[in-house]
């Protein structure tokens, strides 16, 4: 079962307008109680932490250390 807090890798295509494309990290946001259900999961996404060169409230900042994912990465919660 997918839970609370973990991080999983998903291909984003496609999308549309000016949301965040192709092969990203996404932090599971949605309670277990959520995740149960077949068709639920909210995530957030997750992108090169040297590409945001300014934080923002919403931006959750974590190390390649902290998470085991490949780069430092910024999770968008906005």
């Amino acid at each position: 079962m997918i839970k609370r807090g973990q991080i999983y890798f998903v291909n984003l295509n496609p999308t549309h307008g000016r949301e965040q494309t192709g092969y990203r990290p996404v932090l599971v946001v949605s309670s277990d109680a959520i995740n149960r259900q077949p068709l639920v999961v909210t995530v957030v996404v997750g992108t090169d932490a040297r590409n945001v060169q300014r934080d923002y409230p919403t931006n959750v900042r974590v190390t390649a250390d902290e998470t085991c994912l490949p780069l430092d990465t910024v999770f968008l919660c906005f």
